[in-house]
């Protein structure tokens, strides 16, 4: 296991109801929970966790790729067409960290690249202080809604999204989200919910999750 952030919750100093820092709360929350990822960077975690003798029977269901950054999101049934902003670490405290904008989003860096074998996970802002942010709209989506990530290689992976889901932020899913995976799946999560101003925070955070279906390569 590589990093292991943090879920913390982190506050705004202004309790203005579109407050960037305060509403993108996402999977910084459930402060108890202590461990975050369940994922070995890079390779199959899964793989590690089987019983011996039985890693060589494991079998990856729907394609993946090899590792490269990500440039571009495009989520067409939601009008989303955003750059990718810098990877995100660990603050020293061991949370991890936002991303700096609004307009743009960012996948954690010690996780997989998108389309990679594992939950890539990407972070994106509901709503700022100037009003709507990149994936204010992310609750939309529906099963099967399509979502592409260009890549630094020239390939596009593209998902298809399985799942929405929205958990208090005291309950974040943190095994589901960054558990094990015998595909290549994507988590894009921002924050929902009621916007509390005496705490500074929404009350949920929201986590949709997809899945690989096809990739293209550079021509």
């Amino acid at each position: 296991m590589d990093k292991e952030p943090l879920i913390t919750q982190e506050k705004s100093t202004t309790n203005r109801r579109h407050q960037g820092v305060a509403t993108f709360v996402v999977f910084l929350t459930a402060m108890l929970i202590g461990v975050a990822l369940m994922y070995s960077p890079r390779w199959a975690a899964f793989q590690a966790l089987a019983p011996e003798g039985e890693k060589s029977d494991v079998t990856i269901a729907g394609p993946t790729m090899t590792e490269s950054e990500p440039v571009k999101l495009r989520i067409p049934s939601i009008n989303v067409d955003a750059p990718f902003s810098a990877p995100l670490g660990l603050e020293d405290g061991g949370e991890i960290e936002v991303p700096k904008d609004y307009t743009s989003v960012a996948y954690y860096k010690h996780g997989p690249t998108p389309g990679e074998l594992g939950p890539a996970v990407i972070l994106g802002h509901v709503d700022s202080v100037a009003g709507p942010a990149v994936f204010f709209s992310l609750g939309q989506l529906k099963e099967g809604d399509e979502i592409q990530v260009e890549r630094a290689d020239g390939s596009i992976a593209t998902f298809a999204v399985t799942e929405l889901e929205r958990q208090t932020q005291t309950a974040f899913p943190t095994r589901k989200v960054y558990g094990d995976l015998d595909h290549a799946g994507l988590r894009l999560i921002t924050c929902t919910g009621i916007y509390d101003k005496e705490k500074l925070r929404y009350t949920h955070n929201l986590i949709v999750y997809a899945k690989l279906v096809s990739t293209k390569s550079e021509e």
